[in-house]
């Protein structure tokens, strides 16, 4: 009797294993869909330029040098107030106290660099043409660029997503039509980040310091990018 139990349990697991593979495999498909990329772009002039400039001295007499550096950089704070640039736009570094050395023949220590960072945001090229010229003025040797802005990037880039929205329904539009397909709602949009350019502040000639002529400031592009997928009916 069990024998013969046995080998019925062996059979009925024969045939439910064919069963389950003599089954179909049902898939689930969703809705016919279409996914395609979309950007748009929003020129815009930058009016919002960051200068760094550093005030520095070199010698063996660290107290005497630091003295000199904190009073360029309260010149330069001046010249800050005198344009009107706000205090929270200007940031004065720590000081900085670096050994000089000197590696031939041999090594050795020949003094002290003692230096200051005074970073600027300058509102409009007027201002950013004038900052330098003072800079320039103090005797200031190391005056660079760090940077440019655009003050309404926000209300800009929210333009460009739209434009990037209008052309992703565009190309959809079109791949549709050929396909003899209409175009149906989106069901899934991802927008993808993107830092715009920025663009070299170049200078042209001129005899004249300081004249916003002779900067130009350039446009950069501010590009938005989205991927949407779309339902065909």
């Amino acid at each position: 009797m069990k024998r013969i139990t046995a080998a019925s349990l062996i059979a009925l697991g024969a045939l439910s294993l064919t069963a389950c593979n003599d089954a179909p495999h049902l898939i689930n498909h969703g809705p016919d869909s279409i996914t395609v990329s979309g950007s748009g772009d929003i020129s815009a002039q930058p009016d919002i330029f960051r200068v760094v400039a550093t005030a520095s001295e070199q010698g063996d007499d660290i107290a005497a040098m630091k003295s000199r550096v904190d009073d360029t950089v309260a010149d330069m704070l001046d010249l800050a107030d005198d344009l009107d640039i706000e205090e929270k736009q200007v940031r004065a570094s720590d000081l900085r106290v670096q050994p000089q050395w000197q590696y031939q023949p041999e090594r050795k220590l020949i003094g002290h660099q003692v230096s200051r960072d005074v970073t600027f945001r300058a509102n409009g090229l007027d201002t950013y043409t004038q900052l330098l010229d003072g800079l320039a003025k103090q005797g200031l040797r190391d005056i660079r660029p760090a940077g440019i802005e655009v003050s309404n990037a926000d209300e800009l880039a929210n333009q460009a997503l739209e434009k990037a929205v209008a052309d992703a329904r565009q190309r959809a539009s079109i791949i549709a039509e050929a396909a003899d397909r209409e175009l149906g709602k989106a069901i899934q949009i991802q927008a993808q980040d993107f830092q715009p350019p920025q663009p070299v502040m170049m200078m042209a000639r001129s005899e004249k310091s300081g004249n916003a002529d002779s900067y130009r400031p350039g446009e950069t592009d501010i590009t938005a990018r989205v991927q949407i997928t779309f339902e065909l009916d």
